[in-house]
């Protein structure tokens, strides 16, 4: 029996029409942003109309980043990012036959932050060579858990808000502690009564469970796979010990004053791979 095939290209599917039977339609490889990414901000990215059993390999302005077998990533711009044009490109090797190349250019905005002038006792800001000491190894005790890339995913549905409060402390604002200039916030500030609950953003593995840091206090950090890392800090109680799994919506502990703090709230940081992010951008987060 003879076959004719038609060709159409229109929104990215090719239709080949057979004389016998229904039109069989296979859909080309395409790529799906959850929203526009901007400095600070995290998306997350499905690849869709591979073949199964693809390998899926993936890179944003040339670094690359680590997509599940289903087609899904989370990608991201550190909240300093300055304003150019950048690739994303994924290329999608079957287990049969020849890679295929899907690009996107994204325009990168530039992104202005407030400034937050805040006054602390003088010990909690110039520190002493003890201090100092200590700080620096509870810090890297933090920073080492955001080299981490491997491990169980639990992004793949998006996040959740971790507290409920006024939001005391915004993302990326240039904080003036005691008129000195200092980092840029790269998390965001939950202020709730002590004991509130807080609960896991999305589903993940406990990598720290640091009591009475003398920054951050009492702090849970967790990885939710590929780099992907939420912070809970100054909280009053740790309810998770390291090695656990959370399921969404968990509660990993209560909201407190421990560490420099000046009242109970959450400081909540995540970061994508070393890209400081805005919790309150992630995917499926509604303010």
């Amino acid at each position: 029996m003879s076959l004719f095939f038609r060709r159409s290209w229109a929104l990215g599917a090719m239709v080949v029409w057979m004389v016998c039977g229904s039109p069989v339609v296979a859909l080309a490889a395409s790529l799906e942003l959850s929203g526009s990414l901007q400095p600070g901000m995290a998306v997350l990215l499905n690849v869709k109309g591979f073949a199964p059993g693809s390998r899926l390999t993936g890179t944003l302005d040339q670094e690359s980043f680590p997509i599940t077998p289903q087609g899904q990533a989370i990608v991201a711009l550190d909240m300093e990012k300055q304003p150019k044009n950048v690739t994303l490109k994924v290329v999608i090797t079957p287990s049969s036959g020849q890679p295929e190349t899907l690009t996107r250019t994204l325009e990168i905005p530039k992104r202005q932050y407030k400034e937050e002038y805040i006054d602390l006792p003088k010990k909690k800001v110039d520190l002493d060579q003890p201090d100092m000491t200590r700080a620096n190894q509870e810090t890297e005790r933090i920073a080492a858990t955001y080299r981490l890339r491997e491990g169980r995913t639990g992004f793949e549905k998006g996040f959740r808000q971790s507290a409920s409060g006024r939001f005391s402390g915004v993302f990326g604002s240039r904080r003036i502690l005691n008129g000195q200039a200092r980092k840029p916030h790269n998390g965001v500030d939950v202020a709730a009564p002590a004991g509130t609950p807080v609960i896991t953003m999305a589903p993940g593995t406990v990598v720290l469970a640091g009591e009475n840091f003398f920054f951050t206090g009492n702090t849970v950090v967790v990885h939710h796979g590929h780099g992907v890392i939420s912070l809970y800090a100054h909280l009053e109680q740790m309810k998770v010990r390291e090695g656990e799994w959370l399921e969404a919506g968990a509660t990993l502990g209560t909201v407190g004053m421990t560490g420099r703090a000046t009242g109970p709230h959450l400081h909540w940081g995540v970061l994508v791979r070393g890209a400081r992010v805005d919790p309150m951008g992630l995917p499926g987060i509604r303010p």
